[in-house]
């Protein structure tokens, strides 16, 4: 009896499926050892202006008890917080204070107390102006820098990052073609980072006399480069 061609057809199909069907499989389970193994790095780079100005301050005042030069800086502190409180944007943090003796050989005993403070704003629009001031008041301005802020810092390495992988697949590519391969998959991404660039610091200006009319200080932020690196192990195979 002969069978119609479509069951013919159906039946040819089944049989080379069941021919194929093992060869697919051993390529799928073929171990990782029968492919040509590439080492490659790639780099990758975004660049981007400052978007934090820091200045920071320290209080600081002598006398003969440890009680007249802490309320000395004390006053200065709580003066300078006021201050950059009525400035818009500015962001203060008072940090480490210390106190300590003086016991010179050849002059009466004295105290020394002091305190840290930072005051951050997004530009140096009311920044600059507010730390020309604060020197005039007797706080000294230890530096002024331009940074990247946390926020901006992890999403500039993300993009870094995924310049790096670019570079790679790129890498991966050229070279597979040049040895006659082509890349199955990457086998191992390892990501470093290049670091975050230092922050751009200018030359603190000694502390100002309330008398002294200096303007106060300028800044100029300058365009800063993230860096990213990546490793891998890329199979290959004709």
């Amino acid at each position: 009896m002969r069978l119609p061609s479509r069951f013919t057809n159906l039946s040819a199909l089944a049989l080379a499926l069941t021919a194929i069907t093992p060869a697919l499989a051993l390529a799928q389970n073929k171990p990782e050892d029968s492919y040509t193994r590439l080492e490659i790095s790639g780099s990758g780079s975004v660049k981007a202006a400052p978007d934090q100005l820091i200045a920071r301050f320290r209080a600081e005042s002598r006398d003969k008890t440890a009680a007249a030069a802490q309320k000395a800086v004390n006053t200065l502190v709580h003066q300078a917080i006021e201050q950059s409180a009525k400035t818009a944007g500015v962001k203060a943090a008072v940090l480490q204070y210390s106190v300590s003796e003086n016991r010179p050989d050849k002059a009466p005993a004295s105290w020394t107390a002091s305190q840290a403070l930072t005051f951050t704003a997004p530009d140096g629009s009311g920044l600059l102006p507010l730390t020309g001031d604060l020197q005039g008041e007797g706080l000294m301005l230890e530096d002024l820098s331009w940074s990247l802020s946390p926020e901006n810092q992890k999403k500039l390495m993300l993009d870094a990052e995924k310049n790096a992988v670019e570079d790679l697949k790129k890498q991966a590519d050229t070279l597979a073609a040049s040895l006659g391969l082509h890349v199955v998959r990457f086998a191992t991404v390892s990501m470093s980072s290049g670091g975050f660039p230092r922050p751009v610091m200018m030359m603190a200006m000694a502390a100002r006399g309330p008398a002294d009319s200096a303007p106060p200080p300028s800044s100029t932020a300058e365009v800063q480069t993230v860096r990213a690196t990546a490793n891998a192990t890329v199979l290959l195979a004709p």
